[in-house]
């Protein structure tokens, strides 16, 4: 199903989503305890995938040579990673002031989507960027301490993958806009304009944050609360949320597989 998945993306072709599919399949297979032989395998198949991309479609190709020799045509494929470079430039330490840049108003193609954080760079400067890094930084924190201590094996899978995907695509896109990876075209989560993008984003916030109900910490704490006072916060009764349930490992046998499924019998 995901080789399917990842083929369907290529045939588009969508690079950037299909890099984000990449980072979400090696968080699952990383957090699920996978062996360090397959992950040697998908760097091999990736690397080999990569250049075959590249040169069956020219544009990308063209992005690498601009990527490696930015020198080489700054007036074509390489203008726009120029241009972001000029912008964090023209910001300084301090940045020009809010909604005071220029680049904006097309000298920088895709400002508001792909390239928001060189506009961040120039009219906040170098402080706005760090910023910007400190609170992807924090969610990342946050994000790994809650899938640390939850003892549920289905929320600490999922919820460090929902980080590592939300963090990872940042980090790609602040790469590629500063210089340091190609131009892939992937938006900067929370920040870059684009409904669908921010609709899957709150949706991943909104997991993290019921996952974080279900640390045995809080399931204690919510339940300590609703003994004392005999219901439960004010924020759970309006937005209608069920209390939290303590996790409860599955029985084993004795030899340590799973009980076997109960039998009918004759009537």
């Amino acid at each position: 199903m995901a080789v399917a998945i990842f083929a369907l993306v290529m045939l588009q072709p969508d690079l950037g989503t299909t890099i984000t599919l990449a980072v979400v399949l090696l968080a699952l297979l990383w957090f699920g305890g996978a062996p360090l032989e397959l992950f040697g395998a998908i760097v091999i198949a990736a690397v080999a995938g990569a250049v075959a991309m590249a040169v069956l479609a020219g544009y990308r190709s063209v992005r690498i040579q601009s990527f490696l020799h930015p020198g080489s045509d700054p007036q074509g494929a390489a203008y726009q990673a120029r241009q972001a470079m000029f912008s964090l430039a023209d910001g300084g330490w301090w940045g020009v002031g809010l909604g005071q840049g220029s680049a904006k108003w097309d000298y920088l193609p895709n400002a508001h989507n792909d390239f928001i954080f060189a506009i961040i760079g120039e009219e906040l400067g170098f402080l706005g960027c760090l910023v910007v890094l400190l609170l992807f930084g924090t969610l990342a924190y946050v994000g790994i301490r809650i899938a640390a201590r939850n003892t549920d094996p289905w929320i600490k899978l999922v919820s460090a993958t929902v980080t590592t995907w939300l963090v990872g695509q940042a980090a790609i896109n602040i790469g590629y806009v500063v210089g340091l990876l190609p131009i892939t075209g992937i938006p900067l989560p929370l920040i870059s304009s684009g409904g669908t993008s921010i609709a899957l984003t709150m949706l991943a916030f909104g997991l993290l944050a019921n996952f974080a109900r279900h640390e045995p910490q809080a399931v204690s704490a919510l339940r300590h609360q609703f003994a004392r006072s005999g219901r439960h916060g004010a924020l759970s009764r309006l937005l209608q949320l069920r209390p939290p349930v303590p996790y409860v490992p599955a029985p084993r046998s004795r030899a340590g597989g799973w009980p076997p499924p109960p039998s009918r019998g004759r009537r």
